[in-house]
């Protein structure tokens, strides 16, 4: 029994650390403007490289206009293992962004279980810990010298904002970024890599830093497309829903 404790005490703990994350991806990184372009909603341990199709109701995706999300209709693809939806590129640099409402997700007596927490408890089980999840996503895409629309600020409770522009990107440089946590200066650990970087291993980054007061600098080591993330665990939950709540973010972006 000591055991059987000890084991569900680990996985009440390292939850957060490895749920799936949320990203963003098109079949073409430069979109012509006016022409209609597919976009995948990415759900993996393993950088771009999708694992499962989240549920689609909890799921928004689509572009940023004037700070706003338009959402698009989103189609579940069970083959690749993904969610799709389609967008017409504008002219110039856009933003496309995809949320995730967490459900409530608890370690219990029967394994992980899905549902907050006093339902779990109704129905007899003992709930260890109860975890929410809420993954922001967003991508950049067209970048341009003279077009600030890279650095738009979408007030997600976590969200990942360019300093540097991702059309002076550059290999052997610096990439800098400004991380808001409910809009106030982030301090955390931040992660990054590139597609290509690793697909053999899970959770596996090219690169890591921490950000001081909202600022974090990452070095590009490749072209291509690269991806920052950061994290926050263990925010107040919500009284018999779930004890903890978690917010991830991403933000992706082409380097030339």
């Amino acid at each position: 029994m000591k055991r059987f404790i000890i084991c569900l005490l680990i996985l009440a703990l390292a939850s957060p650390v490895f749920s799936h994350e949320l990203t963003i991806k098109a079949k073409d990184a430069a979109p012509e403007a006016g022409k209609i372009f597919n976009v995948t909603v990415q759900s993996a341990h393993k950088f771009i490289v999708p694992e499962e199709v989240e549920i689609l109701s909890r799921v928004k995706a689509g572009i940023i206009k004037d700070g706003k999300l338009i959402e698009s209709e989103l189609r579940g693809n069970d083959k690749d293992l993904c969610i799709d939806f389609d967008v017409t590129a504008p002219e110039g640099t856009f933003i496309l962004a995809a949320i995730k409402d967490g459900e409530s997700w608890c370690v219990t007596n029967e394994g992980g279980k899905s549902g907050a927490r006093k339902d779990l408890e109704a129905q007899g089980l003992k709930v260890l810990s109860a975890n929410k999840y809420d993954k922001y996503a967003k991508a950049i895409f067209n970048a341009s010298e003279n077009d600030k629309t890279f650095a738009q600020v979408l007030n997600h409770p976590l969200e990942i904002i360019p300093v540097t522009n991702p059309a002076n990107a550059k290999v052997g440089e610096y990439f800098d970024v400004k991380i808001l946590l409910n809009g106030q200066p982030y301090t955390g650990p931040v992660w990054a890599t590139y597609d290509g970087f690793v697909k053999e291993y899970e959770n596996t980054y090219a690169y890591y830093t921490e950000a001081e007061n909202g600022q974090a600098h990452i070095k590009i080591t490749a072209p291509g497309l690269w991806g920052i993330r950061a994290a926050q665990t263990g925010l107040p939950g919500k009284s018999g829903d779930y004890d903890n709540l978690n917010l991830r973010a991403f933000l992706l972006f082409d380097v030339k």
